[in-house]
């Protein structure tokens, strides 16, 4: 008789050698398992690992890109300063250094580095930086009236919050009734 066990095949004998021989093919059927089964949980080690260091290597990445483009803000707030400015005789420079943020700004974005849009919104501790508040009885307490410095997201992570000036409640003495 042949007798099929997993994938080897054992030939069944007559006598008192039966047990014998089987004990031996347990045996070595237990041990193939336990290899098989070592081999699987080395394979999914070995993925963990893999997909672990690529996002290692991902954050990595990102952190380097951040601290390099976070060099080149304060370049972009002064060249915002020098755009306020609004002076007869310097429109052809303005325009100039006008070209030279949209390229800043466009090479950012490329990269994931966005603008914080402020002015006009509610104070978000988590975007924002209030540097002072000021009285504004035409704004709701808590508005974001100016924006001293530009403040990136990247990749939709805030790396640099906006610094800015938040209106506050007008009490009685900053009326302007005196009273």
């Amino acid at each position: 008789d042949v007798e099929e066990v997993g994938e080897l095949v054992v030939e069944e004998t007559d006598g008192d050698g039966d047990s014998e021989d089987l004990d031996p093919l347990a045996q070595a059927l237990l041990e193939v398992e336990s290899y098989k089964d070592r081999y699987l949980r080395a394979a999914a080690e070995l993925d963990n690992f893999r997909k672990r260091t690529a996002r290692t290597r991902s954050e990595v990445r990102e952190e380097t890109l951040r601290d390099a483009l976070l060099q080149f803000a304060p370049v972009m707030d002064n060249m915002r300063r020098a755009l306020d400015q609004d002076k007869q005789g310097v429109d052809l420079l303005k325009e100039g250094i006008e070209l030279i943020y949209d390229q800043l700004c466009s090479a950012f974005s490329t990269y994931g580095l966005e603008p914080i849009e402020a002015i006009d919104s509610v104070f978000d501790p988590n975007l924002h930086e209030a540097m002072m508040e000021v009285a504004d009885p035409e704004r709701n307490p808590g508005t974001v009236i100016q924006e001293m410095e530009k403040g990136y997201t990247l990749n939709g992570k805030v790396v640099r919050p906006s610094r800015v000036v938040v209106s506050k409640v007008v009490e009685e003495e900053d009326s302007p009734d005196g009273g």
